[in-house]
């Protein structure tokens, strides 16, 4: 059965109509001479009722005429015929922060939502249609559905300001085909903007995937880091684009406050500090000039209040006790590795390489010769770092703002257990567990702690450790992640693999329409020199 993947344009079909009542009034006369027309009255009165339908079937313009107007308003209709055996379309839709900019007035959301809606029209009738969205957790929005809810399911469907986990919401969709009771195949389509599929760790045989990129790349700027205590806020924008001022806005508990302007270089960021009162509970910062995406234009955060707190510290670096004044209510004592067990203090930090950051010691003490703490362990020797390998950053809460761009290692002591928050090339450097961080490198053999990223690190490491307090519940809103608000580029799209068979999938006749309606017009244009 065909269907019309656009009905609005129904009209067009009149137009065929109008044309023949144009040619029904239409009065034609070839001026002659003659002597008389007293005989012709009667044959003219006989003539006249049959006269428009004899017309019609001596002029050979009128059917081309019609024939082309109806090719066209059928094309624009875009006809399409579905395929033959119904199965299970799995269609993820990417809602991470990205997806929310704007190109043209549309964003690259809408943009998924329009391509996911013509797929649904061509299916065959039958389908199954199941909706996942893949945000920081997949979220199944609806099972085994016909075409119609697929589409107000596709309507409602929103962003967040988090990343994506594709592979978690493949998984989902693997569990899915899986359970299904179709024999002819499931075909999975995944909506985004920059993905690719070299990206993707998950395979299955379950489905045939195919990915469809959304959008257009473009500049832009975002607040993606702020913190406020003690009369001050400090905020960090980043640019993606070329060189720019930007001007911002400073508001605590929803009144102006302060306002500020810097300049950001191309493909940087910069920090900016703010005045605040003392007595304010909620700071937000927002950019005031649009971009393409308005959504990480602003942060919010909740004024932290300080309680004094106390640090020992045994290796000697002034590095780190700079770091650590990120915190000024943070008293830092040195102490001796054989003196920490009769040292209270509401954190340790224990060696060089690596580095052991704590809230609580061993209850057998700390050993700096055993070569493990807790869960972790590590190597006796280093490891030289030769070349520039990559520098890679997990979605952590010690991560957040940092980009370690040029960030590099002469030596790294890889480390194994807990959580990896940092990796230099595939090698844990940075890890973590509840009440510990352990850097496996000597702050001496990176040039990390001449970058900006080494305070904000700190400051992430005091804030997992030893949260500070904040000024009674808020509402505020966490920045948007750094990595979505990258929107400079868009992925082309992969080829997809080869479909389940059953998708001979409905074909759109709009092609072979239009090309019915050009060769009409070619004869009509024929006809009517020949006419003529």
């Amino acid at each position: 059965m065909i269907r019309f993947l656009s009905p609005g344009f129904a009209w067009a079909l009149a137009v065929p109509a109008v044309i023949l009542v144009l040619y029904l009034l239409r009065r034609r006369f070839l001026p002659q001479q003659v002597p008389s027309v007293f005989l012709w009255r009667k044959s003219i009165r006989d003539y006249a009722a049959n006269r428009p339908f004899q017309r019609l079937m001596k002029n050979l313009l009128l059917p081309l005429q019609i024939l082309a107007a109806l090719a066209l308003a059928l094309a624009l209709m875009h006809p399409a015929i579905p395929g033959g055996a119904a199965g299970q379309t799995i269609l993820i839709f990417d809602v991470s922060g990205s997806m929310q900019t704007q190109t043209a007035g549309r964003t690259r959301l809408d943009t998924a939502k329009e391509e996911a809606l013509k797929l649904v029209r061509t299916l065959p009738t039958g389908e199954e249609i199941t909706i996942l969205t893949a945000g920081k957790e997949p979220e199944r929005l609806a099972l085994s559905v016909d075409r119609e809810e697929a589409e107000q399911t596709i309507a409602s469907i929103t962003c967040g300001k988090d990343g994506a986990d594709t592979d978690k919401a493949l998984s989902l969709a693997d569990a899915i085909a899986r359970n299904t009771d179709k024999d002819t195949g499931t075909n999975v389509v995944i909506y985004s903007d920059d993905l690719r599929r070299s990206r993707i760790s998950f395979r299955s045989e379950a489905f045939a995937l195919t990915i469809v990129n959304c959008g257009a790349g473009e500049e832009n700027r975002s607040v993606y880091s702020l913190e406020a205590e003690n009369g001050q806020a400090f905020a960090r924008i980043a640019n993606f684009g070329e060189a720019c001022r930007v001007s911002l806005t400073c508001e605590a508990d929803g009144v102006l406050c302060d306002a500020r302007e810097t300049e950001i270089p191309a493909g940087e960021t910069a920090g900016v500090s703010f005045s605040i009162p003392e007595t304010a509970k909620v700071v937000r910062v927002s950019l005031r000039e649009k971009d393409a995406l308005a959504a990480d234009n602003a942060a919010e955060t909740p004024v932290k209040r300080a309680a004094n707190r106390k640090a020992a510290v045994t290796s000697d670096s002034l590095f780190l006790e700079s770091a650590l004044k990120v915190r000024p209510e943070l008293t830092v004592m040195r102490t001796e590795e054989s003196a920490l067990s009769s040292t209270e203090a509401d954190l340790y930090i224990l060696g060089i390489s690596p580095m052991i950051i704590t809230r609580k010691l061993p209850e057998e003490g700390y050993d700096p010769e055993a070569k493990t703490f807790g869960p972790f362990s590590w190597e006796e020797e280093t490891t030289a770092v030769t070349g520039s390998p990559a520098v890679g950053l997990m979605d952590t809460p010690l991560t957040k703002g940092l980009t370690m761009k040029n960030v590099f290692f002469r030596c790294i002591r890889p480390t194994t257990g807990g959580k990896t928050a940092v990796s230099l090339d595939g090698k844990p450097v940075i890890a973590y567990t509840e009440g510990t961080v352990m850097l496996g490198f000597d702050l001496h053999d990176s040039n990390l702690p001449l970058k900006y990223d080494f305070p904000v690190l700190i400051q992430n490491i005091l804030d997992w450790l030893l949260p500070e307090e904040t000024a009674g519940e808020t509402d505020a809103v966490a920045p948007m992640a750094l990595t979505e608000s990258d929107v400079r580029t868009v992925a082309p799209n992969d080829e997809p693999e080869e479909l389940m068979e059953r998708n001979a999938q409905g074909r759109e006749l709009t092609g072979i329409l239009l090309a019915v309606f050009l060769f009409l017009l070619l004869a009509e244009m024929g006809v009517s020199r020949n006419v003529g």
